[in-house]
């Protein structure tokens, strides 16, 4: 019985350790989440990537594993803040992964500047900083 008790409260601490450090986007490490979005390690990140990352990330975000985002799961995982209402576009107060995927990817587009089809860590830099400081 201790020891139940005792992984659960080390679940509740990785969890609250998880939301902190998502919240904390200035500690963002661009160049780390760049390199693993860069499957095959060529330097840039083609489209197939990026959606790729973006599942990973609606995964990853999905702490109560129901196959949803809800409002604090997409705050807490997003480093591009978005307002949670207009990627919502069923109302339900939660996101799908294909609502999710959908409102993420147009992002490529427009982080695409050079309009080379592929993002280069330059490029996802500069997004980055011109996002967060919104």
């Amino acid at each position: 019985m201790k020891r139940s008790g005792t992984f659960v409260a080390f679940g509740l601490v990785l969890a609250v350790a998880f939301l902190a450090r998502a919240q904390q986007a200035p500690g963002y490490d661009v160049k780390a989440a760049f390199d693993q979005t860069d499957q095959n390690h060529d330097g840039a990140i083609e489209i197939d990537e990026y959606f790729d990352r973006l599942v990973d990330i609606f995964f990853l975000g999905d702490v109560d594993k129901d196959g949803y985002l809800t409002e604090p799961e997409f705050v807490a995982v997003v480093v591009i803040k978005e307002d949670f209402t207009q990627v919502d576009k069923s109302g339900e107060g939660k996101l799908s992964r294909e609502e999710f995927v959908s409102a993420r990817l147009p992002h490529f587009i427009e982080i695409d500047t050079d309009k080379n089809s592929s993002l280069s860590l330059a490029e996802v830099q500069a997004a980055f900083v011109g996002r967060s400081a919104k």
